[in-house]
């Protein structure tokens, strides 16, 4: 940045605090999925794999689907392996009936290998079945595997894989749907979805790879919010188009959000308001902090009371990108002060307010 932008400081610093700053894991390369959902289809394709799936699809997150109907033929197929060779994340959801499928066994003997030599993440759901149950192979999974054998199609050593993966997978951590009546799907769904966002650091915004000069910069910003406040504090920074504000706040952005519960980045306010209205970026900030897929506010009055009403207990991270009026920040902030304890809120404008 040939001009660095200007900064100022509009919140007060509280009591300090110690801050746990964070570095965002290395990308799996080529990963063209995010989450790959392995499941035995009789058993869950029209309940929680369905719903699992689209709301992980809501939530950005890109997921592959598997529909063993389709399949011909009894070798897994390259795309199949593709497909959990690229993904961050397999997610198996083991029901009654998923160790009679033998895509379901293989694709989870895969999943295995991908994270032996390649780091990638496991995260189990056992539904209505015990994770001893899958790590001991008894009961249901026992007779399945019983079957595979009695059906001489596959050779001891697949069978052994198959029941090392089952045995490996059972051990890590990972989601029980009960069989209790009381026990809420949707609930356990909402989990899971935020866990894995969470694992992916959606949060994480992107930035350029020219970051000359920034570090100078950056420090002032962090200085200014202090290592730790009780206070919301409220960081503008300024400067003609181009000069790296918004690159700035991103840096900034990314060292702080995996230390709040509750964050939002509305990029370019200005043209976002004229193109689409307040109220769509009003609805986008609720629906970011209450991590729910839609907002349903009509208007702008609306809007900013229920944001006051929802957020002014919660700690919040905002990052506001090129806001031009005061009436911007009426709208998407409510009063002064109405954020809880601890929020940051970053904003980038041409000029100041």
């Amino acid at each position: 940045m040939e001009t660095p932008p200007s900064i100022s400081c509009i919140g007060e610093a509280g009591s300090p605090r110690n801050q746990k700053l964070m570095q965002m894991p290395e990308a799996v390369e080529g990963c063209d999925y995010e989450v790959f959902l392995s499941f035995r289809g009789p058993d869950t394709r029209h309940g929680i794999t369905d719903f699992l799936y689209h709301r992980l699809k809501e939530a950005g997150i890109r997921t592959f689907l598997d529909n063993e109907e389709l399949r011909i033929g009894e070798e897994i197929g390259p795309d199949l392996l593709g497909a959990i060779e690229q993904s961050k994340i397999s997610i198996p959801i083991f029901s009654k009936g998923y160790a009679s499928s033998k895509w379901c066994l293989d694709e989870l003997a895969h999943m295995v290998d991908c994270s032996k030599r390649k780091g990638q993440k496991i995260m189990p759901i056992f539904y209505h079945v015990e994770p001893s149950e899958v790590r001991h192979q008894t009961e249901g999974y026992r007779e399945a595997l019983l079957e595979h054998e009695n059906k001489k199609r596959f050779d001891h050593a697949t069978i052994q894989k198959w029941k090392n993966a089952l045995g490996e997978v059972a051990e890590l951590k990972g989601w029980k749907r009960e069989t209790k009546a009381n026990s809420h799907e949707g609930k356990l769904v909402e989990h899971i979805v935020t866990e894995v966002l969470s694992e992916l650091r959606k949060a994480y915004l992107e930035v350029t790879d020219l970051l000359v000069g920034v570090d100078h910069s950056v420090e002032k910003v962090m200085g200014m919010i202090g290592t730790a406040t009780d206070d919301v504090k409220i960081v503008g920074i300024h400067g003609l188009g181009g000069v790296g504000k918004t690159t700035l706040a991103k840096v900034v952005y990314n060292k702080l959000y995996q230390d709040f519960p509750n964050y939002c980045f509305l990029p370019d306010v200005r043209d976002t308001s004229n193109s689409k209205g307040i109220v769509h970026l009003q609805n986008r900030l609720i629906s970011d902090l209450s991590k729910q897929t839609h907002s349903s506010i009509d208007r702008e009055d609306e809007g900013r009371r229920m944001i006051e009403e929802r957020f002014s207990s919660k700690k919040v991270l905002l990052l506001l990108d090129d806001v031009n009026e005061e009436r911007q920040l009426t709208a998407l902030l409510g009063k002064k002060g109405r954020f809880g304890a601890g929020s940051h809120i970053l904003i980038t404008t041409r000029n100041l307010m």
